[in-house]
């Protein structure tokens, strides 16, 4: 409530009022009609402040007594077609999530000198993509917008946009803004990363030492949509791949990401393991991957500069000892259910040293490393594999997967884990088609790409922040549906009704420091809950003694960020 003022005839006008929103607009509605302020002149020295003092204990005395809010609904009331307004609560603490490690703060107006940095050929619709020095506002808010929706699921730009209005945030700007607001982004996209785990060390004093970093590398592609023929039909060269580098502390959180060509060789990730360990201050690299090219020479140099790997062992070509040790049913540890089963061997392997001084032959100055080799077999993967087959043609080598290892020390269980992030970066940074199609809105493909990821590692960081703070009991498919489900109504008035609790929904609200199961909130109430979260979550360090990434939970879904 507060206290309205109407200029009349040269007179001032009060009245007690009240504002909701209804069909997307703000209404008013009186409580209480005062009168002109020159009536009270002699009643007190200040009518209008004395009255603004009334509304102000009015308000506190209404949030003090909780008193009963009344609506009156017709039996026979329809719902509005043009006026289906919502309000996304758990959208609201992605947002607290998102805000508590300052992921937009590296977004900055973008240097006069580096705008300048085209070159003669850049095409108008490259020109007219730029971003202004004003535009860093609109690239802040659609930073918001796309990164917390990533978090709770992959989808294309143009329908989130079509939401924006149940947004906690105002988004008043077309989406062709948005896109123009991309290339800004995309070159903020290592000041980013660098704020949020700056961020993210700050806030979290217990987190654990960048010691060994595991890199993750995930492949992602899609179809330039732009290269097609006269036809239709498009061209194979116009199939596009990028490898996403993810580096993870041994709590599983993210501390930084690179992008690099796609099939990388040994030189490729020596020089990316130089960076990493620079950058980072890493003793140790492990890299995690799964089908390269030069396996064998990544993983031999890696070996002979003290660096470790887990990598994907092809079984097409795998060795017929192998193939015996693979079907041998000794040795496996079978699940409950008996739906997976897992087994382990050490062996002796050779690697060959980096450089070779001149003269001397390669295999004199080879050393011998112990790795170890894990098998895996899943029902449901063997009966994917063997759809569409007939009996005969069925492999005998079907639901099995094999990796190797260099870290000894950890165990099959462990690994196959850490194997398992590759899965986890599927779907948060998966890369639409649909968002780098032809469109009204130009934007450079290099830039859109970068942005594009740039987005997609701060939501992935801020849900790993949540899961952390959850001790890792819900993966993420769990906490992403229930930010889904946790969607509140229009009911009347700028009130909206919320009806969804589960015990995951709960643990959010109790990490983020909220009010739970609340059935009732306007959206003044949701832009303050999302800066209590914030408080709270920056204020939440976690204790000691209580890490337990997610390589040590595993789920059986993709979505297990």
């Amino acid at each position: 409530m507060h206290l309205k003022k109407t200029k009349r005839n040269g007179r001032i006008y009060l009245s007690i009022v009240q504002n909701y929103r209804k069909n997307g607009t703000t209404k008013t509605r009186t409580i209480e009609t005062i009168g002109y302020a020159d009536d009270y002149a002699n009643d007190y020295d200040d009518p209008i402040a004395h009255f603004e003092a009334r509304v102000a204990a009015m308000n506190e005395e209404r949030r003090a007594s909780r008193s009963a809010i009344e609506f009156s609904f017709p039996p026979n009331c329809t719902i509005d077609a043009n006026h289906t307004e919502s309000a996304r609560w758990g959208v609201a603490i992605a947002l607290a999530y998102l805000d508590a490690i300052e992921a937009k703060r590296g977004i900055e107006p973008i240097a006069r000198n580096e705008q300048q940095r085209a070159t003669s050929v850049e095409t108008e619709s490259e020109k007219r993509a730029k971003p202004s020095r004003n535009d860093s506002f609109t690239a802040r808010r659609t930073f918001e917008v796309f990164a917390v929706e990533r978090m709770l699921h992959a989808s294309p730009k143009h329908e989130t946009w079509e939401r924006r209005e149940s947004f906690p945030r105002p988004c008043d700007f077309p989406i062709d803004e948005a896109y123009r607001a991309l290339p800004l982004i995309a070159h903020a996209d290592k000041r980013i990363a660098r704020s949020m785990r700056s961020t993210y060390e700050r806030i979290r004093p217990n987190h654990a030492p960048l010691e060994c970093a595991h890199v993750v590398l995930g492949t992602f592609a899609f179809d330039d949509t732009d290269d097609v023929d006269s036809t239709g039909n498009r061209n194979a060269e116009g199939r596009i791949t990028v490898c996403l580098a993810m580096v993870l502390d041994e709590d599983g959180i993210p501390a930084d990401y690179r992008l690099l060509e796609a099939d990388p060789d040994e030189h490729a990730v020596r020089s990316l393991a130089d960076d990493i360990k620079k950058n980072t201050g890493a003793r140790r690299m492990v890299m995690v991957a799964g089908r390269l090219s030069r396996a064998e020479a990544i993983m031999n140099m890696l070996a002979a500069q003290g660096d470790g790997f887990i990598m994907h062992r092809p079984l097409e070509t795998a060795v017929e000892d192998m193939r015996h040790w693979i079907v041998d049913d000794q040795g496996y540890t079978t699940s409950r259910s008996g739906n997976y089963r897992i087994k382990s061997r050490v062996r002796t392997a050779a690697v060959e040293a980096l450089d070779v001084p001149d003269g001397k032959e390669r295999e004199h100055i080879a050393k011998h490393v112990r790795v170890r080799d894990i098998v895996f077999w899943g029902r449901d993967y063997a009966l994917r594999r063997q759809s569409g087959r007939t009996e005969a043609e069925t492999a005998t080598l079907d639901g099995y997967a094999c990796i190797v290892t260099s870290e000894l020390n950890l165990k099959a269980p462990e690994v196959f884990h850490l194997y398992r992030e590759l899965w986890r970066l599927a779907e948060p940074f998966q890369v639409l088609e649909s968002d780098f199609s032809p469109s009204p809105y130009p934007t450079p493909l290099g830039e859109h790409m970068r942005a594009h990821f740039a987005i997609c590692y701060a939501a992935f960081f801020a849900m790993r922040l949540m899961r952390s703070d959850l001790h890792w009991r819900y993966n993420a498919a769990q906490v992403a549906d229930s930010l889904i489900r946790m969607e509140g109504g229009y009911l009347a008035e700028n009130w909206f009704l919320f009806g969804y609790r589960s015990p995951v929904s709960d643990a959010i609200e109790q990490a983020a420091g909220v009010d739970a199961a609340q059935r009732l909130r306007t959206r003044q109430d949701i832009r303050k809950g999302i800066a209590q979260a914030r408080a709270h979550i920056r204020k939440n360090p976690r204790e000691k003694g209580s890490r337990n990434g997610p390589t040590k939970q595993g789920s059986q879904t993709t979505r297990d960020l």
